[in-house]
C-alpha cells in the first residue's frame, strides 16, 4: 500500500524563525530551481528549449508516473487536475501542487523529462480541451519561474528591511500578471499572499517602539482574525510561543505588572490558557524558591569544616530526600552538577 507523503515545495510553511515564508524569495524557491541553470547561462533560452523538446518527449509516457525518481517513489501526487461542467479545467491551487510535485524531482531528471512527465499525467487525467489548458498553464508557470530568477534578491536580514520587501513582492506581482490571469493568480497564490501581508504587518507592529506589549498584542491578534480561516489556524499556533515569548520578555524588561501580563497572555493565547500559564508561573516560583533554599542549605552543609566528607554527604542526601519526591530528585541532580559547574540554575 502506497504510503501518503504530502510533496509540495510550495504552501503555507508558516513561521520559521522570524515567520518570514519567503526569506527574500518567492515561496516556491526549491521549484524555481527546476528552471535556474549554473550561473551564466541563458536560462530563458534553456526553458524555451525544454518547453518545446518535452511536447514530443510526452509520448515516451502514459500516465507520466512510470519509472519515477526515487525521491516521489511510495507517495501520492501531491495536487488534483479537476474540470467543470463545461469541460473546462478547473483553476485551483491543486493544479500548482501537481506541477511542483513533479518539479521536485529535478536533479534527480532534467527540466525537459520532468515538464514531459507533467503533460503526460495531464493527458492521462484529462479530457483533450481541459488538458490543452492545462498544457497552456504549465509553460506559464515555467515561464515565470524563470523569471524569478533575474528578480533582484533583498540583501542582509529580511525582517530589518520592510521596504525592500515590499519592492520585492510588487515585483513578483507585475511578474505573475505577465504570465497569469487573475483567476490563476487568486488559485495559485492567494494564500501566500495573504500570509505575506499578515507578515509584514505583523513584523511592523512588533517593530515599533512605541506601542507597549499590550498593544501589540492587541494588534497582532486583530491582523490574524483577518486571514482565511483555514490559513489562521495554520499560523495561530506557530505564532503563539514566537510572540507569547517576545512580549513576555519585553514586560520583563520593563518591569511591567501582573495586570498587562495577564492582557498580554489574553491577547495571544485567550483567557483560559492564560490562566493556566499563570498556574504555572505559581508553581515555577515555589520550585525555584525551593531550590534556591536547597542549594543555599547545601552550600553551607558542603562548607561546614566541623563535618567529615561523609557527614556532609549524608546530611545533603538526607535533606534532598526529605525535601523532594523521587521525579523530582532526578532534576535536582541535575541542577545541583550546574551550579557546583558556577553556571546559572535554569528556571
Amino acid at each position: 500500500m502506497q504510503k501518503k507523503a504530502t510533496i509540495a515545495l510550495v504552501g503555507v510553511l508558516l513561521l520559521v524563525a522570524l515567520g518570514l515564508l519567503w526569506m527574500s524569495r518567492d515561496k516556491s524557491a526549491d521549484a524555481q530551481s527546476a528552471v535556474m541553470p549554473k550561473p551564466g547561462e541563458n536560462t530563458a533560452a534553456m526553458v524555451t528549449d525544454a518547453l518545446a523538446k518535452s511536447r514530443e518527449a510526452a509520448s515516451r509516457f502514459k500516465t507520466g508516473l512510470e519509472g519515477i525518481p526515487k525521491s516521489l517513489r511510495d507517495t501520492e501526487v501531491d495536487g488534483s487536475l479537476e474540470v467543470d461542467a463545461d469541460g473546462n479545467l478547473k483553476i485551483t491551487r491543486g493544479v500548482r501542487q501537481t506541477f511542483d510535485y513533479f518539479l521536485s524531482a529535478i536533479g534527480e531528471e532534467d527540466l525537459t523529462t520532468i515538464i514531459a512527465r507533467i503533460r503526460a499525467y495531464i493527458r492521462a487525467k484529462l479530457p483533450a480541451k481541459a488538458a490543452a489548458q492545462a498544457e497552456k498553464l504549465l509553460e506559464s508557470y515555467i515561464s515565470y519561474r524563470e523569471g524569478l530568477g533575474h528578480l533582484p534578491q533583498v540583501a542582509g536580514d529580511p525582517s530589518q528591511n520592510l521596504s525592500a520587501i515590499r519592492q520585492q513582492k510588487q515585483a513578483i506581482q507585475g511578474l505573475r500578471s505577465q504570465y497569469f490571469d487573475r483567476n490563476v493568480i487568486d488559485a495559485f497564490f492567494g494564500d501566500e499572499d495573504a500570509y505575506d501581508n499578515y507578515t509584514l504587518a505583523r513584523l511592523e507592529v512588533m517593530q515599533d517602539k512605541s506601542l507597549s506589549a499590550t498593544e501589540k498584542a492587541k494588534r497582532t491578534a486583530a491582523l490574524l482574525e483577518q486571514l482565511p480561516p483555514e490559513l489562521k489556524e495554520n499560523v495561530k499556533t506557530l505564532n503563539q510561543y514566537q510572540e507569547l515569548t517576545t512580549l513576555t520578555q519585553d514586560w520583563k524588561t520593563r518591569g511591567g505588572s501582573p495586570q498587562e501580563l495577564r492582557a498580554i497572555r489574553e491577547q495571544i493565547v485567550g483567557p483560559e490558557a492564560a490562566t493556566r500559564l499563570e498556574a504555572l508561573d505559581q508553581e515555577r516560583s515555589e520550585w525555584d524558591s525551593r531550590m534556591k533554599d536547597y542549594l543555599q542549605e547545601r552550600e553551607a552543609i558542603m562548607k561546614n569544616t566541623a563535618l567529615s566528607d561523609q557527614d556532609r554527604q549524608q546530611q545533603v542526601a538526607a535533606m534532598r530526600e526529605q525535601r523532594f519526591n523521587q521525579q523530582e530528585r532526578v532534576r535536582v541532580d541535575a541542577l545541583e552538577r550546574i551550579h557546583d559547574q558556577g553556571l546559572t540554575v535554569p528556571e
